[in-house]
């Protein structure tokens, strides 16, 4: 597996996960049903939360040109801080570990022993896409802000907020994003299902995605389905990132 599939698998994990929502905010939230664009992204972005660590672990099922490749994480993210990340092979054996942090890009590839350490930017020439570190750690917190509010307002049987290059599909009970599709061309965009969220209880009562269904299309194309196995908020996690002296450096 290459470093541009990693950043992917990243980008798959970017936009992924879901909120934190009170139970009696949901019967309020309904009863002040938002009219318009300005009044529904207020109520998505206020809805927004950012614990200070979470933690993922999952089941990933990638296919790439007819090639199926199934994989398990753990991601953990402190606020303001690091994302951490650890994918595994199906016999347990660790392949790739990543570091993301506000400036910097660390990486070490189990197989082939090998590490490289970036600038952020790298990242972004990575995927093509000028996405910040704050940016990807709101996604992974399932709190992407919506800032477009020129998007087209339409309600059925959720909300939705549309443009040539957005598309959200929000759930009109907590008002959450089900779908998010992001284009940039006609070859190049992501596409992301929330699916089966389950309610926890470490933080008042919350709702969170126990799956997603993610669509790449881009340089490299790919689908993945992403069963979350564990997770856990602000409880401080293990995020070691140790690179062996017989590591080789590469650019």
């Amino acid at each position: 597996m290459n470093k541009n599939i990693f950043i992917l698998i990243i980008l798959v994990f970017t936009f992924s996960s879901c909120d934190l929502i009170k139970k009696n905010t949901i019967q309020e939230s309904y009863s002040s049903s938002p009219v318009n664009t300005k009044e529904l992204i207020e109520k998505v972005n206020s809805e927004n939360i950012s614990p200070e660590w979470i933690s993922l672990n999952a089941k990933i099922d990638i296919n790439q040109e007819d090639i199926n490749t199934q994989l398990s994480a753990q991601i953990r993210v402190k606020k303001d801080s690091l994302i951490w990340v650890s994918l595994k092979a199906p016999l347990g054996i660790e392949i790739l570990r990543a570091i993301i942090t506000p400036d910097s890009v660390y990486f070490m590839n189990r197989l082939n022993k090998t590490y490289l350490i970036k600038p952020i930017s790298q990242l972004k020439e990575v995927i093509k896409a000028d996405i910040s570190y704050s940016q990807l750690q709101d996604i992974l917190f399932a709190s992407p802000q919506i800032l477009n509010q020129k998007l087209q307002f339409s309600k059925s049987t959720s909300y939705n907020l549309k443009s040539k290059k957005e598309n959200y599909n929000i759930n009109n009970m907590f008002f959450r994003v089900e779908k998010m599709e992001l284009t940039e061309s006609e070859d190049k965009s992501l596409t992301i299902n929330f699916n089966n969220y389950k309610t926890f209880t470490e933080i008042d009562n919350h709702f969170f995605p126990s799956q997603l269904l993610v669509k790449v299309l881009s340089n490299e194309v790919f689908d993945a389905k992403i069963n979350y196995t564990k997770i856990m908020f602000n409880k401080k996690s293990n995020v070691s990132f140790n690179i062996s002296k017989s590591y080789v450096k590469i650019n």
